[in-house]
């Protein structure tokens, strides 16, 4: 049988649209660009990022994740094992499916209307009355412009995926820091719960030979038990801080051992230009990059507003045959006659959301500017306020320490001067690793606010590590005839 050209041209449109037809998602297509952008906005230390599809990739990670465990988590590390098992993380990755599988949708050809009818007369001798038709919706010509607001669909995900991606970093960093803090205060308190208790010894046996008063002795008393409290609620606030952590990390099974390290690090001299990370911010946010995808998307959606003649209409052949016999054959359409409206609405509503979406774009970048600016100014009062403490409080209250010890050994002083010098030398120390936390939180929500890492400093411009010891102050001191040591 020998084919018109008519029939192969038919024939070829319908293996073209089929074919067309004929395609496959993968979910993780653009998850590379997540993975970039975790690579240039946290640093190579603690950006790496997996989606779990079941591949032989999720052992692999599950691995890397383990071997971070065996050791004290740094910071980087802490964010590190967050990034990678954070089932809440996995949950938005789905939106970059759902995404990605509207992208294919939004590039496929709708498929073809079938209709038709047939109708029985009730007296002969006609026949059998039939119509069948088939039509091609005219929104063909819109998927172009569809694939558009589909692409922009999926970079407005990858956005969001990547904000949420900073922002449990951001979460876990301070929250890390917050634990480190309170781990350190722990010892401190310890210690200066050690020298109340101390001072109140003293008093007791000072009391009944008439050394001193009786209010005194209630001072002592009252001044170790609120040192004690004070260290049961030190001890407390490290606990829900560890609590707090572990829920980040998906590690509250508690069948997974864990312990973070030490913060060694150090500390910058001198802050960022102010002005320079405004303006890095503006450029790098990804809350302001997603609110100028939303004005995008809008005007996007006026164009297709636009064009709604092509949405509704329709273009096909029929055939029908009437009950007397007679074929007839020839091309059918259908459109929609603005007669009672002509889509003014849906224009306006749109335009409506267009200037909306643009006032938030301008307030939101409004907002940037002074989130960094206030972060940068906390960021810069907490990096002095631990300079102080580092340089001219801490050291003097040592001195002080050494002093009074020094005075004590002389028979100038007695115990209860040189228990105060070491107690406020304690209360110091605590002061100190506060200010470090609050400057590393500061830091943390100052980085955050700029959608990227705050300039790093060279060696030469940053200032050696903490000069506060891992230890509290020594509780020990001189004996004293008839003195219980706590």
């Amino acid at each position: 049988m020998i084919l018109s050209r008519t029939s192969l041209v038919a024939l070829s449109s319908v293996c073209m649209f089929t074919l067309a037809g004929c395609v496959s998602v993968r979910p993780d297509e653009r998850f590379g660009d997540v993975r970039s952008a975790a690579v240039e906005r946290l640093g190579p230390a603690a950006s790496r990022v997996h989606w779990r599809l079941g591949g032989p990739e999720d052992a692999d990670a599950d691995g890397f994740v383990s071997g971070l465990l065996a050791r004290p988590l740094t910071a980087d590390a802490a964010v590190q094992v967050a990034l990678l098992r954070s089932r809440e993380l996995q949950a938005l990755y789905e939106d970059l499916g759902v995404a990605q599988a509207d992208l294919v949708h939004a590039g496929l050809v709708r498929n073809p209307d079938l209709a038709g009818f047939f109708r029985i007369p009730d007296r002969g001798p006609s026949g059998v009355n039939w119509n069948v038709g088939l039509d091609l919706w005219l929104d063909i010509f819109l998927v172009p412009l569809r694939k558009r607001i589909a692409g922009n669909d999926l970079d407005a995900a990858l956005l969001r995926v990547t904000d949420a991606v900073l922002d449990k970093a951001t979460r876990v960093r301070v929250a890390w820091h917050r634990l480190t803090a309170d781990h350190r205060v722990v010892e401190h308190q310890r210690a200066l719960t050690d020298f109340a208790a101390a001072a109140r010894d003293i008093a007791e046996q000072q009391f009944p030979l008439g050394h001193i008063p009786e209010i005194e002795l209630a001072r002592e008393r009252l001044a170790a038990e609120e040192a004690a409290l004070a260290l049961d609620q030190a001890e407390s606030a490290a606990r829900v801080s560890r609590e707090e952590l572990g829920r980040l990390l998906e590690l509250t099974d508690g069948l997974t051992p864990w312990s973070i390290a030490a913060n060694d690090d150090p500390v910058p001299s001198d802050d960022p230009d102010v002005e320079g990370m405004v303006t890095t911010a503006l450029d790098r946010r990804l809350d302001l990059a997603l609110l100028a995808r939303e004005v995008e998307q809008q005007r996007l959606g006026l164009e297709l507003d636009r064009k709604w003649f092509l949405a509704k209409g329709s273009v096909g052949v029929e055939t029908e045959r009437s009950s007397e016999g007679i074929q007839a054959t020839g091309p059918h359409f259908s459109v929609e006659l603005p007669i009672f409206h002509q889509h003014q609405a849906v224009y306006a509503r749109r335009e409506a959301l267009i200037r909306q979406a643009e006032e938030r774009l301008a307030s939101r970048r409004g907002a940037a500017r002074a989130e960094v600016r206030t972060a940068a100014e906390r960021m810069a009062l907490a990096r002095r306020s631990l300079a102080r403490y580092e340089r001219v409080i801490l050291p003097e209250r040592r001195k002080v320490g050494q002093l009074a010890l020094a005075e004590h050994n002389a028979m100038i002083t007695g115990y209860p001067e040189l228990l105060t010098a070491k107690s406020a030398e304690a209360r110091s120390a605590i002061d100190v690793a506060r200010a470090q936390q609050d400057y590393w939180t500061a830091r943390a929500e100052l980085e955050r606010a700029m959608g990227v890492r705050v300039p790093e400093h060279t060696e030469s411009d940053a200032a050696p590590p903490a000069s506060v010891p891992s230890q509290p102050p020594s509780t020990a001191m001189p004996d004293m005839p008839g003195m219980k040591h706590p």
